[in-house]
């Protein structure tokens, strides 16, 4: 009798590889381990133990997870609530809350476009599967696209494939911008200021301090070769990154008594008055 050797499936494929290809199952994965640390369920054993290592050298990190939750919802809510036309940077893993897609169906209707952006391959191949493909069958306009944050010229020229970026849209990066490097901050920042139109809005919620977390998170992807990194920040040089670039930030403080220093969070707008040519 003949015995057929069948491939395993492509799951994930969202490169030219995939997670079993890459056998970027072994490393530890920047969605998995955040997924953790916000309580949620598609963890793996690396990513957990990375998690514990990080809130041992920051202690705050717990809390400010915890404060972060609401943090995130208030910044995503503001933005689906100003904005029929959504850009979800670094979406991530999907959870039980309700996505930004799901908020604007209500709120707009047919007018709602959503874009979620990522460059993981566990999160693009869940949100294809949880939201791109549900939200098509019901006539819902959600696109999921593998972008790579640190390349903003070919995040801007997708963009404008799915939104009309000629009148303003709402960006929204929860706990996207720690995993990029000063500079890579700067040029996204400017990249979106320079096409979007003014009065566009951005919601950001970033971790603040926590740099033995990062340096515990960025030292293990290092070992790994994963290509990934965690950095830490203040609010102040965040800020300055945004205003610079004709974002007017407006801090929307995560009030927790308690708890030591909170999350950065804060809602943005695009002036036009300083973008740049």
């Amino acid at each position: 009798m003949r015995t057929e050797t069948r491939k395993p499936p492509a799951w994930g494929a969202a490169r030219s590889g995939t997670l079993l290809d890459r056998e970027e199952w072994a490393l530890t994965n920047a969605a998995r381990t955040f997924d953790y640390l916000d309580y949620g369920k598609d963890s793996w054993s690396q990513d957990r133990h990375t998690a514990v290592k990080m809130a041992e050298a920051s202690p705050g990190l717990a809390g400010q997870m915890l404060v972060h939750r609401k943090a995130r919802e208030g910044v995503v809510d503001a933005v689906c609530h100003s904005f029929p036309q959504v850009i979800d940077l670094g979406c991530g893993l999907p959870t039980m809350r309700r996505a930004p897609h799901e908020r604007g169906r209500v709120l707009w209707g047919s007018r709602s476009r959503t874009v979620y952006v990522d460059h993981d391959l566990a999160a693009l191949a869940a949100a294809r599967a949880w939201w791109e493909h549900p939200a098509r069958v019901r006539g819902g306009n959600v696109h999921v696209l593998d972008l790579d944050l640190r390349y903003p010229g070919g995040l801007t020229a997708a963009l404008s494939e799915h939104l009309d970026l000629s009148v303003p849209v709402g960006v929204i990066s929860t706990l996207t911008l720690d995993h990029l490097q000063d500079s890579e901050v700067a040029g996204l920042v400017g990249a979106l200021a320079s096409r979007l139109a003014p009065g566009s809005g951005w919601g950001i919620t970033h971790l603040s301090g926590m740099v033995g977390a990062a340096d515990i998170y960025t030292g293990q992807a290092q070992e790994q070769g994963a290509d990934t990194r965690l950095v830490a920040r203040e609010p102040d040089g965040l800020r300055k990154v945004f205003e610079t670039a004709g974002w007017r930030w407006h801090v929307s403080p995560p009030n927790d008594p308690g708890r030591g220093e909170p999350p950065i969070a804060a809602l943005t707008i695009l002036t036009g008055t300083t973008r740049p040519c």
